[in-house]
This record gives structure tokens, sequence and C-alpha cells, in this order.
């Protein structure tokens, strides 16, 4: 038996949970990209009438820098010229601004060129007899240095911006249900939880650590199972290829009261008392 005492201590109970995107951990949903991953911890958080409020925060986190600065989501280039849009698609990896002339100069036909400005930091597209543009549709135009649609004067493009080889500059930690449960279409920061900075080299870790004490207030009820990715900034799950991440959940349970068990006497008068009122057998 228990019994409920009020108390005006602080009563804090901790629960972490130290979770990962390997297979073993949770469902992946995304295979090899390991970014996205749906966590099942029966009674996780339960509610009941002793807690005052919860607070959630993350502790700790591992992060690896093994994706591509040129993946899926940033690697098409839509060329227009004489009236006809071309695609041409850059194989996933990291490049420097070498290897990636080098492959444009592959992909393309031969009678583009392209060249990097020594101290501009910028590429110049030419073409040997026809006039050209980049087109708007492009996902590739922040890594090559340019926005919207970019047409040649003549038979040459200086690209407006400096080529960008950097990798992601920091790694979003998304799940709506922490997040106060709030998620919309128009807002893809509402269910982000923690932006990573990243500072690592490329294939090192990101770690982060909870240095400041950052917490948020918990308003679900009950948590029982819950969905977490790992995004860039505009909300595109990063494809990990194949690398897990590993990350600390923790809830700091504040109770207004306190259940504890009850003292020895006390509970062999309560036994004493129940035995009497059992009617007896005959």
């Amino acid at each position: 038996m228990t019994e409920i005492i009020k108390t005006d201590q602080p009563i804090v109970d901790t629960k972490q949970f130290h979770l990962s995107t390997r297979g073993d951990a949770g469902l992946v949903l995304n295979g090899d990209l390991k970014s996205q991953i749906v966590f099942s911890i029966p009674d996780a958080i339960v509610a009941d009438d002793s807690i005052d409020f919860i607070y959630f925060s993350i502790p700790y986190a591992v992060i690896p820098n093994s994706f591509y600065v040129i993946n899926e989501t940033n690697n098409q280039l839509y060329v227009l010229q004489s009236s006809v849009t071309t695609l041409y698609t850059f194989p996933f990896g990291n490049y420097t601004t070498q290897s990636f002339m080098n492959t444009f100069k592959t992909l393309l036909p031969s009678t583009f060129n392209i060249t990097l400005g020594q101290n501009s930091n910028r590429f110049t597209i030419t073409h040997t007899t026809t006039t050209f543009s980049l087109t708007t549709a492009s996902t590739i135009d922040s890594i090559m240095g340019f926005t919207g649609t970019v047409a040649a004067v003549g038979l040459s493009l200086t690209l407006p911006r400096v080529c960008n080889f950097l990798p992601e500059p920091r790694i979003c930690i998304r799940c709506p249900d922490l997040a106060n449960s709030l998620m919309t279409a128009t807002n893809n920061s509402s269910d982000v939880i923690l932006a990573v900075p990243n500072t690592s080299r490329l294939n090192g870790q990101i770690i982060y650590s909870n240095n400041s004490n950052m917490k948020t207030l918990f308003k679900l009820t009950n948590l029982n199972q819950f969905y977490v990715s790992l995004t860039n900034d505009d909300g595109a799950p990063i494809n990990f290829n194949g690398v897990s991440s590993f990350f600390t959940f923790q809830f700091d349970i504040h109770r207004k009261t306190l259940a504890k068990p009850m003292p020895f006497d006390k509970l062999v008068n309560f036994v004493n008392s129940q035995s009497l009122l059992q009617p007896m057998n005959n």
C-alpha cells in the first residue's frame, strides 16, 4: 500500500531514453538514408495526478557527417537552349571545384565549357555557337552560385554568386509530438526540437552537448510512440548513407505530490483490519 504525501519541496523524476537510428532501435522508414524513424516505447510517459509539469530536453547527440554535398535534393541542372530544355543530373558525392568542373564537362556536350574565376570564386560557362539559360527548375543552383533563371550574354554566362561546396550547415531534429504537437504545411520549423550546428569535417561526427541546459515544456498527457526525422533546413530528410545517429531524450517530471510506502506498523494494522472485515467461513 502507498499513501500520497503532499510536499512544498520540488520532486523531480528523470527519465532518459538513449535512442538511435539503428534498425533494432525502432522502425526506420527510409532504409539506408537513416533519417526517419518511429520509436515505440510503451508507457514512456504516463500522466497521473501527482504530476505538476514535465520538461523535455536533448542532453546529447552524435550525428555522422556521412551525407554528400551533392545529393538527391540538389543535383539537377536544367539548361534552356533554342527553346529546348535539357536536364543534366550530377552523380551524388562530395565535390571540389575541380572535380565539379570535370563532371560538368563530362555530362554536358563538348560545345559547353566551364571555368572558375581565380579571385571571384564564380563559375563562367560558355558555349561555342548558341546562347543558353540555366532555368529556375534547377536544384543545383545554390551549389553552382545562382538563383532563379540566369541567361547568358551572347555565348557566356558568369554566375552571380560564388560556388558553394560546403556541407549542410546544421541538422534539424524534428518530432511533432515533442514540439508541443505543432506541425503545419507552411512552416517547416514548427516541428523542430533541435538544430545542431555542423562544425565537423567530412566523414566525421557532429557532436552536440546541451551545455545551456535548454528545455521545453512537454504538453502531452501520455507518450507511447513518436516519430523522429533528421532533415536540412528545408525539411528534406538527409541521406546518411547507412550510418546511424545517436541521441538521448530526457524527461524531467516535476511532481506536486509523492507516493510513499505505508509505514510497517500502519501496514500491519491495515492488514489486520482487512482480515476482521472478511466474512468467516463455516
